[in-house]
């Protein structure tokens, strides 16, 4: 059913595709301009729900496409006025291609920064606070307690119940101590297998305070305060 509702997410670029492609070929100004719009809508529904798709870089490629079929209906069409609307939608979805990778570029660099929590002890499970983002003894659950004992009991963290240093981070970095993998997503968040301790753990829809999309690999890290 999650695979369904991901892909589901597709459709509305797949029709723009089509309304696109027959407004081309059979000189149909209205289901061009109906084909950009619908592709427009969806690339700016991207951008403010990017979790929910499950392919990067869909809105700048897209509009590579589009660009590109305009470019070649200019070769094919001799209508002055149609062939003015191909450059305007042309320009336009370079434009808007250019605009929505500087985006997802941005959101690249900032998943590549090291972020840090202060997870304690509280109510028999690891929780913990951040209220730059809104948060109040978030708890882990799911697997997550049992990966975060691992870890703790690795670095030798003591009185780590009272809290210690959690660094993550979707890019490697110095020190770090393991690397959960993406494995699927369920109910909103998403699972993940640490290899070296054969575990997998699910992270709440609260990782998109901290990421645009679930990332592919997050490398964490423990220390004590």
């Amino acid at each position: 059913m999650t695979i369904l509702i991901d892909y589901g997410m597709l459709i509305p670029f797949v029709m723009s595709l089509f309304f696109w492609t027959r407004g081309i070929w059979k000189k149909n100004k209205n289901d061009l301009f109906f084909g950009t719009a619908l592709l427009i809508i969806s690339d700016l529904f991207y951008v403010v729900k990017p979790e929910l798709f499950p392919i990067s870089g869909l809105p700048w490629i897209s509009l590579l496409i589009f660009a590109g079929a305009a470019i070649t209906g200019l070769f094919s069409h001799k209508k002055r006025k149609l062939t003015r609307q191909l450059i305007v939608i042309a320009g336009l979805c370079l434009i808007l291609s250019l605009v929505f990778f500087s985006i997802e570029k941005k959101w690249e660099d900032d998943s590549n920064s090291i972020l840090v929590l202060a997870p304690y002890r509280h109510a028999g499970t690891w929780v913990f606070d951040d209220p730059a983002v809104g948060l109040k003894a978030e708890p882990f659950v799911s697997g997550i307690p049992e990966l975060i004992n691992k870890l703790v009991s690795d670095a030798n963290i003591p009185d780590a119940d009272r809290g210690f240093r959690l660094l993550f981070s979707a890019q490697p970095f110095p020190g770090y101590q393991d690397k959960v993998t993406w494995r699927r997503r369920e109910l909103g968040g998403n699972w993940y297998y640490s290899g070296k301790y054969d575990l997998e753990g699910w992270l709440c829809p609260s990782l998109f305070k901290y990421f645009k999309k679930a990332p592919e690999e997050i490398y964490v890290k423990v220390e004590p305060e």
